[in-house]
């Protein structure tokens, strides 16, 4: 399991219109900052640690990746960047840095919150 911190909630990331969460650690530039969650890692996940399968766990409430981007363990490693859907078609294709997640429900996260990450 790896844990994170939100640290910083940008003002554009949380609208109820938008079914995504952006993740990205400190390093997220200043232009993206206003639509991402800022999250700091306990310790750094193993690389290739995300799969179809895993979970997350927001507050208590448990998500599961449903269809993961061929890059996204990547840029999760690298950046502590991955964007999460929360409403989608199945068939869509899943965009190479990003994950579909269920149940379809986008949770809600402030400033100190936890993300719990289990492979």
């Amino acid at each position: 399991m790896v844990k994170s911190k939100v640290i910083e909630i940008g003002e554009l990331s949380t609208f109820d219109d938008e079914p995504v969460i952006i993740l990205f650690n400190d390093t997220a530039p200043m232009g993206l900052r206003e639509v991402c969650i800022i999250h700091e890692f306990e310790e750094a996940p193993p690389k290739d640690f995300l799969k179809e399968g895993s979970k997350m766990i927001f507050n208590g409430n448990e998500y599961t990746i449903e269809k993961i981007g061929h890059v996204a363990n990547e840029t999760f490693y690298d950046l502590g960047h991955i964007s999460l859907y929360f409403d989608y078609d199945e068939e869509s294709e899943v965009l190479p840095g990003s994950a579909f997640l269920s149940p379809k429900v986008k949770p809600i996260l402030k400033e100190g919150d936890s993300i719990e990450f289990i492979a």
